[in-house]
C-alpha cells in the first residue's frame, strides 16, 4: 500500500531522478509549504563565452527551485511557464543561490516569485514561474 510522501521524500525523489539537475550541480537546501531555497556551485562548464554564468543555468536553477516549492504541498507539478529577467551578469561568483516564494496556489495552477542571487544578496535574475498541478499526489512506491 502506498502512502503520501513527506516534503523531504519528495525532494529526494526529484533530485535522485533528475540527471540534468545533478549534471549542473543544483541542490535544494530548504523546502517548506510554498517555499524553497537551493544553490548551484559554479564550475567551468557553467560559463558562457563572456565568462559569466550562462543564462540557461540561471533559468534552470530558478525553474528547479520553483518546482521544489510548487511540489511542497504534496502534488506532482510540471512547469507551465517561466518569465525570468536577467538583471546583472553572474560574474566572479562561486555559488549561486535561489529562493522561490509562493504568490498563489490555486486548484490547478501555482505561481512563484523566484530570485537567483549571490551569497551577499546581489540579484542576478528575478522572475515568475507557474506550475500546473497534475492532480496526482506524491506517493511512495
Amino acid at each position: 500500500m502506498s502512502k503520501d510522501m513527506t516534503i523531504d521524500e519528495i525532494q529526494e525523489y526529484r533530485y535522485r531522478n533528475n540527471p540534468f539537475a545533478k549534471l549542473l550541480g543544483i541542490r535544494t537546501t530548504e523546502v517548506r509549504e510554498g517555499y524553497a531555497k537551493g544553490e548551484m556551485k559554479v564550475e567551468e562548464h557553467h560559463y558562457n563565452a563572456l565568462r559569466s554564468v550562462h543564462g540557461g543555468c540561471l533559468y534552470t536553477l530558478a525553474d528547479m527551485i520553483g518546482g521544489g516549492a510548487s511540489s511542497s504541498r504534496g502534488y506532482r507539478m510540471t512547469t507551465l511557464s517561466g518569465d525570468l529577467h536577467f538583471l546583472s551578469p553572474a560574474l566572479n561568483v562561486d555559488i549561486l543561490y535561489c529562493e522561490a516564494k509562493e504568490i498563489k496556489y490555486g486548484k490547478n495552477i501555482a505561481v512563484y516569485d523566484v530570485a537567483v542571487l549571490s551569497e551577499e544578496g546581489k540579484i542576478f535574475a528575478k522572475g515568475t514561474f507557474s506550475y500546473y498541478n497534475l492532480g496526482k499526489k506524491w506517493q511512495s512506491e
